[in-house]
C-alpha cells in the first residue's frame, strides 16, 4: 500500500534547540536532538488500521528520502512515490530559514549549506521521476490503470498521474498534427501495443542487502540463494523488484 504522512508538524525540526549546542544549533543537531527525544513522524498506509502505522523520526525521514533518491536514480523504472517525505522536509527547511534573523552569519551559513543539500536531493529526486514519466508515460498510465483498486504499489502520485496523462495527450496530439494527418490512410494510425515505450526491467543493477533474506530466486535458471545483511550483489532488476519495494535491499 502507498504510504502517506498522517501529520508533519511544522516545528518537528525547528523546535529541537538544545542548550548543549548553543542557542541556534546546526541543522544536523536538530536531527540528532529529534532522534533522541522528540515525537515521531507517522507514516500511515491506512487510516482505519492501526497496524499500518509506521513511526519515523526526523533523521529517519531524511535517510528514507536519501535511499529513495538513490534507488530512483539507479532503477530502470519508477519506484513508489515518496512525495510526502519531500513535502515534509521542504516544510521543515522553510521553518528553519524563518529563524535565520536571530542567528549569527556563521550559523546561517552552516544552516544554508545543510538546507541546500536537502533541496538538491529533493529536486533531483523529482527531476529523475519526471524524466522517467516523460519517457514511459503511456506505460506508467496503463500500469496505474491496471493496479487501480487493487493492493500493490502505485508508482505515480496524484500530481504525477495528471502530469503523465497531459504529457502523453499532448505528445499524441503533436504527432498527429505534424505527421500522421499528412500520411495516407493505412499509415495514419499508431498501433498502441507497438508504440508503447516500456522500460527494460531486465537491465542489470547492483544492490546492497539491508536485512537477512532467505530463499531468493535471483536467477530463474539457478537455485534460490540466501542474502545476508551488507552483502552486495548484481542481478537483473525484475527478480529483486519485490525486495526493493519491501525495503529489504537498496540499489547502489
Amino acid at each position: 500500500l502507498s504510504s502517506s504522512l498522517e501529520y508533519c508538524p511544522s516545528n518537528f525540526i525547528s523546535s529541537g534547540i538544545n542548550a548543549e549546542y548553543g542557542e541556534f544549533p546546526t541543522f544536523q543537531h536538530y536531527l540528532i536532538q529529534i532522534n533522541l527525544s522528540m515525537s515521531d513522524v507517522s507514516l500511515d498506509g491506512n487510516n482505519d488500521d492501526d497496524d499500518q502505522y509506521e513511526q519515523l523520526t526526523a533523521a529517519e525521514v531524511l535517510q528514507r528520502l536519501e535511499e529513495s533518491w538513490i534507488n530512483e536514480r539507479v532503477s530502470p523504472y519508477l519506484q513508489e512515490s515518496q512525495q510526502e517525505l519531500v513535502d515534509c522536509l521542504l516544510e521543515q527547511c522553510e521553518s528553519v530559514e524563518s529563524n535565520f534573523s536571530r542567528a549569527s552569519s556563521f550559523a546561517v551559513g552552516i544552516h544554508q549549506l545543510e538546507i541546500q543539500r536537502i533541496k538538491y536531493m529533493s529536486t533531483d529526486y523529482l527531476r529523475t521521476r519526471l524524466h522517467k514519466i516523460e519517457k514511459h508515460a503511456e506505460y506508467a498510465l496503463e500500469e496505474q490503470k491496471d493496479q487501480d483498486g487493487e493492493e500493490g504499489v502505485l508508482k505515480l502520485s496524484p500530481a504525477e498521474f495528471v502530469y503523465a496523462r497531459e504529457h502523453f495527450r499532448n505528445l499524441q496530439l503533436h504527432l498527429k498534427e505534424t505527421a500522421l494527418k499528412h500520411m495516407p490512410s493505412p499509415f495514419n494510425n499508431l498501433d498502441k501495443k507497438k508504440s508503447i515505450t516500456a522500460p527494460n526491467l531486465n537491465s542489470f543493477i547492483f544492490f546492497k542487502v539491508k536485512e537477512d533474506t532467505n530463499n531468493v530466486l535471483i536467477d530463474p535458471r539457478g537455485d534460490p540463494v540466501d542474502l545476508s545483511r551488507d552483502e552486495i550483489h548484481i542481478s537483473k532488476f525484475l527478480p529483486i523488484a519485490t525486495l526493493l519495494n519491501e525495503r529489504k535491499i537498496n540499489l547502489v
